[in-house]
């Protein structure tokens, strides 16, 4: 495979590919978000506690870390066109089933069974942008990518207000399952145009090469995975934290409405959304004027997870405006480091290995994004606050830094050893 050189003009349908992928995991995230704003009108019809409303919230990454690492391998193997079409076809079947469901187990189940479908999205956009971006490109990239991530709660949260005041909750879940179907007919006529281009051409932006696939049994021996799975296990940690419980705190304990409810975590994750692309896009631009690539994807890493730390501050601000500021600066502070750890996960990685090791990543996000509703609602339903909740997700900041500083070496593939 010829490496296109950067002095040749880009393929622009790269650009569109990935704004599919970025509108996939925008969808993924408005799908696995609507739960959380329809927990606070649905907890006396099913008699939620703030326990069982922690299990339903975790149930989602069960299925997503179960399925990340498997995930990761079958994209290495198989490639991404026909796999996405069919996890994402699936998914939202799944996600408008919700509409269906009448009890408590019912939700347990399809939280579960979405989280194994949309397990793909992450592994599969970083095996992309490692193929078809170079190093300086990634991170702008990888900042375009998960921005859908941050886009998604924004706008979900705000359509979920409109659509739930509306056509109450149960067509929220079935029209915002079905109607993204659409999706699939671009994904693969553009895909199957890029396969064409691509065999012409013979063009890769990656280092990838026909070296053989390295074995997860390889990998984990390697300090650099462990500090990728510890620091976005941590990130997970607090990230599936607001996910799931910034509405019902907004609600219950800040006293917004529903819809208020929905316009103020859409805003707080529209603004870490922009901090994502921008901060991902002027680390590019540093790494491009010559600028260490372990300086400047650690730095931004360092800068993010700090910010993420002042969720501490927020227990003890009793006024609601000062307390909805503090968490708008600390929710989009964390952006300054989404895409440049998930640029480092591309750039560390062994030729033909990305997809596994996003999966490991994803894995460590998903298996602290687990943890962490269920251990919010328990410390909600002892303590009655959240201050213990919050308390914890800043310290799981911090453990975040010492990860990515301490754990990861030199931002260059891994040599490993025959």
């Amino acid at each position: 495979m010829v490496v296109e050189s950067g002095t040749q003009k880009p393929d622009h349908l790269r650009w569109w590919i990935l704004g599919l992928l970025v509108l996939a995991m925008v969808i993924s995230y408005i799908d696995r978000g609507n739960i959380s704003m329809v927990a606070p009108l649905i907890t006396d019809l099913f008699n939620l506690s703030p326990e069982k409303k922690g299990y339903i919230f975790s149930a989602f990454l069960f299925g997503y870390a179960l399925m990340q690492i498997p995930s990761g391998m079958i994209v290495d193997r198989l490639g991404l066109k026909w796999t996405y079409a069919v996890a994402f076809f699936v998914w939202c079947f799944t996600a408008a089933t919700f509409g269906l469901a009448t009890a408590f187990w019912h939700f347990i189940l399809v939280q579960i069974m979405l989280g194994m479908w949309e397990s793909i999205a992450g592994p599969a956009g970083n095996l992309y942008i490692s193929k078809h971006f170079r190093e300086d490109e990634r991170g702008f990239a990888s900042g375009l990518l998960v921005s859908g991530s941050k886009v998604g709660p924004a706008v979900g949260m705000i359509i979920a207000g409109v659509l739930i005041a509306g056509f109450g909750w149960r067509m929220l879940f079935i029209l915002c399952g079905l109607i993204p179907l659409i999706w699939i007919i671009p994904w693969l006529l553009l895909n199957s145009r890029q396969e064409r281009n691509d065999t012409r051409k013979e063009v890769s932006y990656s280092k990838q090469s026909n070296t053989a696939i390295v074995p997860l049994s390889v990998l984990i021996k390697y300090k650099a995975t462990w500090g990728i799975f510890l620091g976005y296990f941590f990130y997970g940690y607090v990230w599936f934290m607001y996910i799931s419980w910034l509405p019902s705190y907004l609600y219950e304990i800040l006293g917004f409405s529903i819809q208020k409810t929905g316009w103020w975590a859409g805003f707080a994750y529209g603004c870490l959304a922009l901090v994502v692309v921008f901060a991902g896009l002027i680390a590019d631009i540093l790494i491009r004027n010559g600028k260490s690539p372990t300086r400047v994807r650690k730095g931004f890493i360092i800068a993010g997870f700090s910010l993420g730390t002042l969720i501490l501050l927020v227990p003890f601000i009793h006024n609601p405006t000062y307390a909805i500021i503090i968490l708008i600066i600390t929710i989009s502070g964390m952006g300054l480091a989404t895409a440049n750890t998930w640029a480092i996960t591309q750039s560390v990685s062994p030729p033909n290995t990305i997809g596994t090791l996003a999966g490991i990543q994803n894995f460590g996000a998903t298996l602290g994004g687990f943890i962490a509703p269920i251990s919010t609602g328990l410390l909600i339903k002892i303590t009655h606050t959240y201050t213990s909740a919050f308390v914890l997700a800043g310290f799981a900041m911090l453990a975040g830094i010492f990860s990515y500083v301490y754990l990861i070496g030199k931002v260059e593939p891994m040599k490993i050893k025959s």
